[in-house]
């Protein structure tokens, strides 16, 4: 047991870091060139392709490949995993290959729909850029492939230091080459940075009894069943990407397309620091779903649901106010260096208090997802992803008339929300009530405990703003931790007052080490 722990400890260990290293290199680049040139949002805008594959390939092998060649494993069928191994391998290879030819071959018409086509030289610089990207699917896809092998024969710390290198490549090219060869360098850079995310696996493959035998046999068994099962996860996990690829192109064609740079960024702060604990906590409840529904214990089932879903709301709505309360600390702290001026940290702060309020619809989604999953029901969460990307485009067309890019967060979060809203409604007809009213108690407190941590810091930061410390990096620093820390701490307080579950958990855990100690 304290074995898995600290396995588990090592492993989120290197995930944290990995994903500040990864939200580092993008404020660098961001910071460097700022977020003006034509140039930079294009490069933004083009690195959102291979993206899409990372996030559709990413979920389909974790929910229904790997789980596959994890099985045989443990059956003791080492020959049938290897043998899946090998076609998932060359299948996905062939796969992404063909999709990259077909990118390289569209790349012209894609700028047709932006801002981008209306200038030779950006029309032109768009082309190449997304002609450098698309190769960058190939490896995506065989980095989840060799990380679910890896994992699988319980090596995990590689599969979760595979982004260190490669954000660690794009700081130092834009440290030491960037003045020297701009964005265009930036290109290569983050091709041969996000390509070694497969190829730093390989020497850990290395070590173990698997050897890669190029096998294409479509009709295998477990092929078959895979992509029976796939279709509909790759149809729900598209809804994310793409929508957030489409909120890329409309804002590629606002202004003289120069807000994708921006928009992205704070896609990114707000999904890296929400989506690092949503999956955390779905890592965990996933396998537990699955076990007590294959046990066809529901009533247990439906009690773990519940307390999972409590926990979201518990960390999920005081994020959301944090992030609109912080808004323009965090980011003056964090990109408001350099070339990303002050009227840039105004628009994204903006953007951010809108995105943050989809927060709470993301880790809901997520868990009630893996709760249908669970249950082999694949197809719920793939309606509902339909049902998001229509009502996010649906909206942000009707919005934007009137207030520009700010609809397309807007749009984004009533989307998420009104998605995760009706999965869960889905769900509970599936299985039938599951403590619907004890929830919404236990949310009326976390929002009475959230206005009161509202007022601490917004009476914090307006104090706060009256002082002017000598150093510029201090007194950012000050001015964004003081008023989080306190508002943490308040907020915590309130919910143990309020006896909130999670709150009286952890403060008698904390009281009980203290006795030890003592």
């Amino acid at each position: 047991m304290k074995s898995t722990a600290k396995t588990v400890g090592i492993v989120m260990i290197i995930m944290v870091l990995s994903r500040l290293l990864s939200l580092g290199s993008v404020i660098v680049y961001t910071s460097f060139f700022g977020t003006d040139s034509i140039e930079i949002n294009i490069y933004t805008y083009a690195l959102q392709f291979p993206n899409i594959v990372f996030t559709v390939f990413g979920t389909a092998l974790t929910t229904v490949v790997i789980p596959i060649f994890a099985s045989n494993l443990e059956s003791g069928n080492k020959k049938r995993a290897y043998k899946f191994a090998d076609n998932v391998i060359s299948l996905a290879t062939i796969f992404t290959l063909i999709l990259t030819l077909i990118g390289v071959l569209l790349a012209p018409l894609l700028p047709l729909f932006t801002k981008y086509s209306e200038n030779k030289n950006h029309y032109d610089f768009a082309v190449m850029a997304l002609r450098i990207m698309f190769p960058i699917m190939i490896f995506y896809a065989l980095n989840y492939i060799f990380q679910g092998i890896l994992q699988s024969m319980g090596k995990f710390n590689m599969p979760a230091f595979v982004t260190i290198p490669s954000s660690a490549i794009q700081i130092g090219y834009v440290i030491f080459m960037g003045n020297k060869f701009g964005i265009k360098g930036l290109l290569i850079a983050t091709l041969i940075a996000l390509s070694t995310q497969a190829l730093i696996l390989i020497p850990p493959l290395l070590t173990t009894e698997y050897r890669y035998r190029p096998s294409f046999n479509y009709k295998d068994e477990d092929i078959r069943k895979a992509v029976k099962l796939i279709i509909p996860i790759i149809i729900g996990s598209s809804a994310y990407p793409l929508n957030l690829f489409f909120n890329v192109t409309i804002a590629a064609n606002l202004g003289d397309g120069d807000k994708v740079t921006i928009l992205t960024l704070v896609q990114q702060l707000v999904s890296y620091a929400v989506l690092a604990f949503i999956y955390s906590v779905t890592a965990v409840a996933f396998p537990k779903f699955s076990a007590l529904a294959s046990k066809s214990d529901i009533s247990e089932f439906k009690n773990s649901v519940l307390k999972v879903l409590t926990s979201m709301f518990y960390f999920l709505l005081p994020a959301t106010a944090g992030f609109i309360l912080v808004r323009k600390e965090l980011l003056n702290l964090i990109v408001g260096w350099n070339k990303f001026t002050p009227e840039n940290v105004e628009f994204a702060s903006v953007l951010l208090s809108l995105y943050a309020l989809g927060v709470v619809g993301m880790g809901v989604k997520e868990v009630v997802d893996r709760a249908f999953y669970s249950l082999k029901d694949t197809k719920a969460p793939a309606i509902i992803g339909v049902i998001i990307m229509v009502v996010n485009v649906s909206i942000s067309l009707l919005l934007l008339p009137f207030i520009d890019a700010y609809g397309i967060p807007l749009a984004y979060s009533v989307s998420i929300l009104t998605g995760a809203a009706v999965l869960t409604l889905m769900l509970r007809k599936k299985i039938g009530a599951f403590g619907g009213k004890k929830l919404a108690r236990v949310i009326f407190k976390i929002i009475l405990s959230c206005i009161i941590m509202s007022a601490v810091v917004f009476a914090l930061i307006s104090v706060l703003s009256g002082f002017t410390f000598s150093v510029t990096l201090i007194d950012r620093a000050i001015k964004l931790i003081v008023p989080a820390g306190l508002g943490a701490l308040v907020y915590f307080g309130s919910t143990y007052v309020l006896k909130i579950d999670e709150a009286v958990d952890v403060f008698n855990k904390l009281k009980a080490k203290a006795l030890r100690h003592n």
